[in-house]
């Protein structure tokens, strides 16, 4: 045990500043539940929920992109104004997630997953029953609520679940979003060519509605707090308006122009508000995002790791939807439908729960950061070998079984990071964080690729040349490798230890494989197995 402790490093720990002033092995020292009330009577029928309703999510978050050829031709709109069916979700996802993560840590979790998901049920109607493209829009606006929905299953395991157990679920439900993601856009696909697009909204709407009345039997309530914390409005518009003006910016960058007055405005009205928030945040007695939770080693690299593989794996899945559907007299491309779009991404789900068991046992053996570091080394190698390889289906299926695999092993990574070195109260506060952080970097990622096939495009032609989509790739496969060096820098810094006995002082926390022993029953002085009397 000590020596795969070594190993770690980087100072894996479970619980935070909640815990300052406590013994180690006193009960809450681990960020484990201190009550058994709070433990999920059937966690068995829990953590199937949690996976059921992670997949869903992911799912449903692919009903924008395949759809936006079908826009073009149902309600004859640009492909400009058609794209805003996947730019609306990732707005109203970028605002929705940290608020839903705050307003869900303590007592009030399940009603806000429930909350959360009757929105994206509500989008999904609207969206099916649309009568003109504004009122598909809105639809596909109040389903965007539904990316700040994954975090809060991170931490409703957390709390409800062993804290050996919880980490261990929170790697697989990370994974639900690659395998969601795959397993999303063939089905959309299928649906819209062979039926009608709006079965596909109407089939999100009833497992939407699935997840609900799940959430309402298997997720336990949470215990009540003496005193409520009073929700940080000026910290959620700010953030908000940051992560949408700089979503905004990326997403119009291709068409309004880089350089354009409009988009460098954007930029420059993010960074001022995201200056206003770090401000407000600094002060606040209930901040949205507590800032000193962002400030260990391992929750930044798994934040700055986000975004880099935002970037690559959002990036990389558009360009392969769109290259598959590039006719072929192009000299290139499949000349393929939504639905042949779909199976060819299908094999990142089949990466992903590949990656699982594997991504458990190098953590296990050697820590997340080597699982981390390894993730990015196997997107980067799928974006290069997209960019040398792509003339067959067979090798754009290979790449996204590659990037399902790589995007598997590091997003089971990261949120272990995170929710081992913050305390219980914010998991899902930090998580959404780090969700957002995820979908500004696949928006970057995304408008990025465009902007460079622009780039390749001859002047009145509208396919790029073939050479756009190599260097395109080379780009995205690039950002994922920049995403190693994070990992890096965890795996080489020192390991934190905290002596048998000792009090752990406030942002301090318990190195992981003792909380892990802690979890099991043993303490510090008793050999494991005591139940943690600390007596011989």
């Amino acid at each position: 045990m000590s020596g795969q402790g070594e190993q770690r490093g980087a100072g894996e720990s479970l619980a935070g500043p909640a815990d300052a002033g406590r013994a180690v092995g006193e009960p809450g020292a681990t960020g484990q539940p201190a009550a058994s009330s709070r433990l999920a009577a059937r966690p068995r029928l829990l953590i199937g929920t949690l996976v059921y309703t992670g997949m869903t999510v992911s799912m449903i978050g692919t009903l924008g992109a395949p759809m936006i050829p079908l826009m073009v031709e149902e309600y004859h709109v640009s492909f400009v104004a058609a794209q805003w069916m996947l730019t609306v979700s990732l707005l109203v996802g970028a605002v929705a997630g940290p608020t839903l993560g705050r307003l869900g840590d303590g007592p009030r979790r399940k009603g806000v997953l429930m909350g959360g998901l009757a929105f994206v049920a509500a989008g999904a109607v609207i969206a099916a029953t649309g009568v003109n493209f504004a009122q598909v829009l809105v639809g596909r606006g109040l389903m965007g609520v539904g990316l700040g929905v994954m975090p809060l299953t991170f931490a409703a395991a957390r709390d409800a679940l062993p804290s050996a157990r919880a980490v261990a679920v929170v790697a697989v439900l990370s994974v639900t979003v690659a395998a969601g993601t795959g397993l999303g856009y063939p089905t959309t696909g299928l649906i819209a060519d062979r039926v009608d697009y709006r079965h596909a909204f109407w089939l999100a709407a009833v497992l939407t509605g699935i997840a609900i009345v799940l959430i309402a039997v298997a997720v336990p309530r949470g215990e009540r707090v003496r005193q409520r914390q009073p929700f940080d409005v000026a910290g959620a518009a700010l953030l908000g308006l940051s992560l949408g003006s700089v979503l905004l910016g990326f997403s119009q960058g291709p068409r309004w122009g880089w350089g354009s007055a409009a988009v460098l405005a954007l930029f420059a009205t993010a960074v001022a508000l995201a200056a206003g928030w770090f401000a407000v945040e600094r002060v606040s007695r209930a901040p949205l995002v507590n800032l000193r939770c962002l400030a260990p080693l391992p929750v930044m690299v798994s934040n700055g790791t986000a975004l880099l593989m935002g970037f690559g794996l959002f990036g990389t899945v558009s360009l392969v939807l769109r290259l598959v559907q590039t006719p072929d007299g192009a000299g290139y491309g499949f000349g393929g439908g939504v639905t042949m779009a779909g199976l060819v991404i299908a094999p990142m789900s089949v990466g992903t729960l590949l990656a699982t068991p594997v991504a458990r046992a190098v953590g296990e053996r050697f820590g997340p950061a080597v699982t981390l570091l390894l993730g990015t080394l196997v997107a980067a190698g799928a974006s290069f070998l997209a960019a040398a390889r792509h003339h067959h289906l067979v090798e754009m299926g290979t790449t996204t079984a590659l990037l399902g695999v790589g995007i598997g092993a590091a997003f089971a990574a990261m949120p272990t990071l995170i929710i081992t070195h913050v305390p219980p109260a914010e998991t899902g506060s930090a998580t959404s964080f780090n969700q957002a952080i995820r979908v500004v970097g696949g928006s970057m990622g995304s408008a990025m690729a465009a902007s460079l096939l622009a780039g390749y495009t001859p002047a009145g032609a509208v396919l790029p040349r073939e050479s756009g989509y190599t260097a395109a790739f080379v780009m995205l496969g690039a950002a994922s490798l920049l995403a190693c060096l994070p990992a890096i820098a965890l795996r080489r810094s020192p390991p934190r230890r905290q002596p048998a006995g000792q009090r752990v002082p406030a942002g301090q926390a318990v190195p992981a494989p003792r909380a892990l022993a802690l979890a099991d029953g043993a303490t510090p002085g008793s050999p494991r197995g005591t139940g943690g009397t600390g007596q011989r």
